[in-house]
């Protein structure tokens, strides 16, 4: 496979595909996809530094905000047929036409990728006749997304999701870069806001999430302990990757870690289990007491509705005492004399 084949190819596996409708977050998140993919594709600015095609997706304040970058880059224009009649001349336009080229190929990948991370509708506005988006650059498709799907009202809200994002929790099973890199992400997009994220406030939520891991302890005690000046993300990062492998890979401090893990997992079950235990008790004697309640009312109803004895009738009296006295008296009889 030639150089300009391999030059032409469009990875879009890291491009994160968006189903839903654009907003500040995804948009920006397209942004940093493309902009990596672009830094491998070659650019004839040396002011490009490092990062090839990616400043074709920035925008001029943004773009000076990188690495290594002094300078905006103005894109290199079509310099047309071959008119020199010097030695030099053809060589010089061989070299525009070639930076052309390249230019023209790192814009149809942007478009490409740009058209993969949304839906097809979301620049139904830019279509023309035949349902196609031409004569734009991917810096204007970027503008239209943020110009159609992005209300000045809406920033607030998606700033605070970003904030949250930094809080986000540190699962222990994945590698921490996973948490660096998610927490970084937001701060970038933050930051694409004008929103300053320092250092300190990312050490202060990662110290945060490493306080629940036991196994951490003592090297959040260790990192305490490190000089202010040391203190930065990047010796942050490297002091607890090194930490969490090297306890991955210690087999007595991971028996440790499971016991202890497990005495904890336990101790929070047990609390769990008093806390569920007392409120079923306190449920189980409010119940009791109003089925009381119900019960000692039904009583008091029921009372209410029963016929009360009435006096016997005189006669009837009259008739039980003759009867009564009828009973008790000793039978007479003439009796047989000799």
């Amino acid at each position: 496979m030639s150089a300009t084949a391999k030059e032409e190819e469009i990875d879009l596996t890291d491009i994160t595909r968006n189903n839903s409708q654009p907003t500040l977050i995804s948009i920006t998140k397209a942004r940093r996809e493309i902009s990596r993919q672009l830094q491998s594709r070659v650019c004839a600015d040396p002011e490009t530094k490092d990062h090839g095609q990616s400043y074709l997706v920035w925008e001029e304040a943004d773009w000076l905000k990188k690495g290594q970058v002094t300078a905006p880059i103005v894109p290199p224009t079509n310099p047309g047929a071959y008119g020199g009649t010097t030695h030099n001349t053809p060589e010089v336009h061989r070299t525009a036409l070639l930076a052309y080229k390249r230019y023209k190929e790192a814009q149809a990948a942007a478009k490409k990728m740009l058209m993969h991370a949304f839906r097809e509708h979301h620049f139904l506005e830019l279509q023309d006749d035949n349902g196609d988006v031409v004569g734009y650059t991917a810096i204007k498709l970027f503008e239209h997304l943020m110009d159609q799907y992005v209300q000045p009202e809406d920033v607030a809200d998606q700033i605070t999701a970003l904030h949250k994002e930094l809080e986000q929790q540190y699962d222990p099973t994945e590698e921490p870069q996973v948490y660096y890199k998610a927490v970084q992400d937001a701060k970038l997009t933050l930051e694409s806001l004008n929103e300053t994220i320092n250092e300190a406030t990312l050490i202060r939520h990662g110290l945060n999430q490493f306080k629940d891991n036991l196994d951490l302890m003592y090297d959040i005690k260790a990192w305490k302990k490190t000089s202010r000046t040391d203190k930065t993300w990047k010796k942050f990062k490297s002091h607890f990757t090194r930490a969490i492998n090297d306890n991955r890979n210690d087999v007595g401090t991971l028996k440790a870690i499971g016991f202890a893990n497990a005495v904890k997992e336990q101790v929070d079950q047990n609390k769990e289990n008093q806390q569920l235990l007392a409120q079923a008790t306190d449920e189980a004697n409010n119940k009791i007491e109003q089925l009381e309640k119900q019960q000692a009312q039904l009583y008091a109803a029921l009372m209410s509705k029963q016929p009360q004895p009435q006096p016997l009738q005189d006669n009837t009296a009259a008739t039980i005492k003759a009867l009564t006295d009828k009973i008790n008296r000793p039978e007479s009889g003439g009796s047989v004399s000799n």
